[in-house]
């Protein structure tokens, strides 16, 4: 059997100020982690056998993906597991990586359920665009990131550091790019110790309410395209963090937003240069499967050169899950995230034939 680095930490939460350095198993640092990869869970031959014998169950009555529940994908042993890595994830690190999950020789579907379950005993699907995808596809479709509704997932484009629009996002690795397309990850708890030791004045500047670009989704909650939200914020005692991203810059010049200030954009970029420097690379190979808090972690990615054949190329599955309000969260935040991106008469569903 492999050996399994996984090590979960401490469940116990640290109240946080938004104005001294914050404490936890959530300030995770690169050095710590290419150390020990203690984020990585290694599935054993036990555990994938249980997922593919809940696929094959399944299987045979083709029920659409978004109809299958946590109870109908039944994990008795992984199950337990699941529920400690959720722990991890909403309370701890913040974020957990399974490998092992072979996609050599099953089919699309077959995979896709096999992820859809495994995320349905981590939270509830939402959606992830205006067009109520449920399971979303991340692959070159020739998008613009820089274009007001640039949506990065369908561009080859660098990636800044953000963290995406609901609770947990999962990420489900089917293939991988020629060269480049490189995973990073950082704590957003560490920026924001490091920003508050390094560049104080400007720190003070994240907690202003940032106008962000909806990129044309406008929710059936909000009636603007935009949004406001801060980058750094206390709720109950719970720090969350937002991205310091292009859709702050993509705002400017919307009706009703103003110009932001100098320093402003000084502490955005420090913020970034911060991220950037700090962050950790992942390596995602078939079958990899990411599961990561948003609230504490921010991900980015580098651009990549795709394969020329069209089954070579680069395609991750995307989950985007709630957790149905286990942690105190601001406002804005509960308002724009924990339900995803779901516009007026869009049905929700997961569809495999737009692949």
């Amino acid at each position: 059997m492999i050996a399994n680095p996984w090590n979960p930490t401490s469940q116990q939460h640290t109240t946080a100020d938004l104005m001294k350095p914050i404490i936890g198993p959530s300030a995770w640092t690169r050095e710590e982690l290419e150390k020990t990869k203690a984020y990585l869970y290694i599935l054993s031959d036990i555990e994938i056998s249980e997922i593919f014998n809940a696929v094959e169950k399944l299987e045979n009555n083709s029920p659409d993906l978004h109809r299958v529940t946590k109870e109908e994908f039944r994990l008795p042993a992984f199950g337990s597991i699941l529920q400690k890595l959720r722990e991890e994830i909403i309370h701890g690190r913040g974020f957990v990586f399974l490998r092992g999950l072979p996609t050599e020789g099953r089919s699309l579907y077959q995979t896709a359920l096999a992820f859809w379950g495994i995320g349905c005993h981590i939270g509830r699907a939402v959606s992830q665009n205006g067009k109520g995808h449920l399971l979303g596809y991340v692959r070159d479709l020739g998008e613009k990131i820089s274009s007001p509704m640039g949506r990065g997932y369908n561009s080859a484009s660098a990636m800044g550091f953000h963290a995406d629009s609901c609770d947990i996002f999962s990420l489900c690795a089917l293939k991988t790019a020629k060269s480049g397309g490189q995973h990073r990850m950082c704590s957003s708890v560490t920026v924001h110790n490091e920003m508050l030791l390094r560049a104080p004045i400007l720190f003070k500047e994240l907690a202003f309410r940032f106008f962000r670009t909806r990129r044309g989704e406008i929710p059936t909650v909000a009636t603007k395209p935009w949004t406001r939200q801060p980058v750094f914020i206390v709720t109950d005692g719970y720090f969350s963090a937002r991205g310091a991203s292009s859709t702050i810059a993509r705002s400017q010049g919307m009706p009703g937003v103003p110009e932001l200030t100098q320093r402003q954009t000084e502490a955005i970029n420090v913020y970034n240069e911060i991220a950037a420097e700090i962050a950790m690379d992942v390596s995602f190979e078939p079958g990899d499967i990411s599961i990561v808090q948003n609230y504490v972690n921010l991900h980015s990615r580098t651009e990549y050169e795709d394969w020329p054949e069209a089954d070579l190329k680069r395609h991750l599955l995307r989950l985007w899950l709630s957790f149905d309000g286990e942690r105190p969260l601001h406002e804005d935040i509960i308002r724009d995230h924990t339900e995803g991106i779901k516009e007026m008469g869009t049905q929700l569903h997961a569809p495999l034939e737009t692949i």
